[in-house]
């Protein structure tokens, strides 16, 4: 009989985790025996992360968390897979030490049995993982305080927890009054980065990005323009550029002389240098054989870009513009009497921030349906945007696939915009008079193709399948639609509650808001575009990557 239930009392979520790790102590002192297999080896990986790693944090959390609804119900089962794993390896080892005779019994007959209980054993992790950072962000404000003191030590969790507080806490009022700021004096140089659209001042270590409006607009739309330009600066004053992948927004000033709105950032502490990654992706010490960073600086790389994704869009706006040419990275200051270039590029990745939101929206307005003809650009854009049709507005989706492609040029450490020597040859196809650009179809079967084939040899299976979620799209709607659930149960059942907690996290499709709303202003007022498949893949992506290594 299974430990799990004794005499019909079935154990509650504590009882279930005091025997999964009761359960990883007993395998790893088994492990010691065994060493020489290299299924032992990813095993070991496991269990050295249940009883003592980011997993036991995790589960102490969720321990510490007993009894609150409708965590008890949601979370069970989960638990209840991890026991069942883990019993069905214990029950592959002797509980005495094995004789010769087993260890050589075990290696034909238990191998292959081991292999497949540790690939199932990662794919609980992943999705215990995704169920973490639900609860977090979308868990009222008990969740957070009980859990707090095993939150402090779960680089997910305060990771994720710094990125709901700024997302929850309201701006102060006395801070949204000092976001607009006086436009800059004449005497002010502001030069334009190579390859980006962001400016860097002269004085005062501060990065400028322009919004511009028709000349012609009317008075209504120029308000309109300056109300989005300050929401999106008070989102960004709130952010945590150590951890969230986005520099902190000093605020904005009004330049009507241009038609323009200038959002203005500061430079992340202790940085300099900035460049982009298309810059880096291009730059000759690329000619050289062999990718020049590591897989850790690369992977450390993606992981902020993923909390970038997820804290603008999480914060109600679309990038609509995501590409190597706005992502900015720089360099670290070199301690004092050290070898600068050992800190700067291109010998280090450097630190990514994603930019260029000139062309950013709340995602609950209205697309303006503008087709962007510039192929540099339009190569990251999801088939949808190519067609302009009713109902290929832009939305979060979109980013994700174009976050997608970015991650697959990381992967291969090169750029699509490259179509001489490049991966970018493969989007092009030879007609008479020359190449022409393949469609947007062909495209996304290319990028597709692209990391089935060629990113597994450099990044790994894992780093395979978030790229493929992201171009893709999550196809398991199951999952996706278990966020929903989360969302719907953890937050008060009041319209006016629900809709605000809706409108921060921006995460209340379509298809959940009628049996939310009915047919009222709320439901009208939230009805995205975006599919329920958004914030199941963005979250998907975040815990994959946290995951990785």
């Amino acid at each position: 009989m299974s430990e799990a239930a004794v005499g019909g009392i079935v154990l509650a979520i504590p009882g279930i985790i005091d025997l999964c790790l009761k359960y990883g102590h007993f395998l790893k002192q088994k492990i010691e025996t065994y060493r020489h297999m290299q299924e032992i080896a990813r095993l070991d990986h496991f269990i050295v992360e249940l009883v003592q790693g980011e997993l036991h944090i995790l589960l102490t959390f969720f321990y510490s968390l007993h009894g609150t609804q409708p965590l008890e119900d949601q979370t069970r089962t989960l638990f209840e897979q991890l026991r069942l794993l883990l019993e069905r390896i214990v029950a592959q080892f002797s509980v005495s030490d094995p004789s010769v005779w087993v260890k050589i019994k075990f290696s034909f007959h238990g191998r292959k049995s081991l292999d497949n209980a540790c690939g199932e054993l990662e794919q609980w992790y992943i999705r215990f993982l995704r169920r973490a950072v639900v609860f977090l962000v979308f868990g009222g404000p008990g969740t957070t305080a009980t859990g707090s003191a095993a939150m402090g030590h779960s680089q997910v969790l305060s990771r994720v927890q710094r990125i709901r507080r700024a997302i929850l806490d309201p701006v102060p009022e006395s801070i949204m009054t000092k976001l607009q700021l006086d436009a800059f004096e004449s005497s002010v140089i502001l030069r334009k980065l190579d390859r980006s659209s962001v400016y860097a001042s002269d004085v005062g270590s501060e990065l400028v990005e322009y919004r511009t409006y028709d000349a012609r607009a009317p008075p209504g739309e120029i308000k309109a323009t300056r109300s989005l330009i300050r929401d999106f600066a008070a989102a960004l004053h709130e952010s945590d550029p150590s951890t969230m992948g986005l520099l902190r927004c000093n605020g904005f000033s009004a330049e009507p002389v241009y038609n323009r709105f200038a959002l203005r950032f500061q430079y992340p502490v202790g940085k300099t240098g900035p460049h982009t990654l298309e810059h880096l992706l291009t730059h000759a010490s690329n000619q050289s054989p062999g990718i020049r960073h590591s897989l850790s600086d690369r992977i450390a790389l993606v992981r902020k870009l993923a909390s970038a994704v997820l804290y603008v869009h999480s914060c109600g706006f679309v990038h609509k513009n995501i590409r190597p040419g706005n992502i900015l990275i720089f360099d670290t200051i070199a301690p004092e009497g050290t070898n600068p270039a050992k800190t700067a590029f291109p010998n280090v990745v450097g630190e990514p921030f994603l930019v260029g939101f000139d062309s950013v929206r709340k995602a609950a307005a209205a697309s303006s349906m503008i087709r962007v003809e510039e192929w540099r650009k339009n190569i990251y854009l999801h088939p949808d945007r190519h067609r302009m049709a009713q109902g290929d507005e832009f939305t979060m989706r979109h980013d994700i696939y174009s976050l997608g492609v970015v991650l697959l040029e990381i992967s291969l450490w090169d750029t699509f915009t490259n179509k001489e020597t490049g991966i970018g040859k493969y989007l092009w196809e030879k007609r008479e008079g020359g190449q022409v650009l393949r469609t947007p179809e062909v495209l996304q079967a290319r990028y597709l193709e692209i990391a089935r084939s060629q990113v597994p040899r450099v990044f790994g299976n894992k780093y395979r399948d978030v790229v493929i979620s992201c171009l893709e799209g999550l196809k398991n709607e199951e999952e996706a639609n278990y966020y929903f659930r989360q969302i719907e149960m953890q937050f008060s059942s009041t319209a006016t509650e629900l809709a605000a907690a809706a409108w921060r996290t921006v995460v209340i499709a379509d298809v959940i808001a009628p049996s939310l709303f009915g047919t009222s202003a709320p439901h009208r007022r939230f009805r995205y575009t975006f599919t329920n498949t958004t914030t199941a893949c963005v979250i998907d992506l975040f815990c994959l990557l946290d995951i990785y290594c």
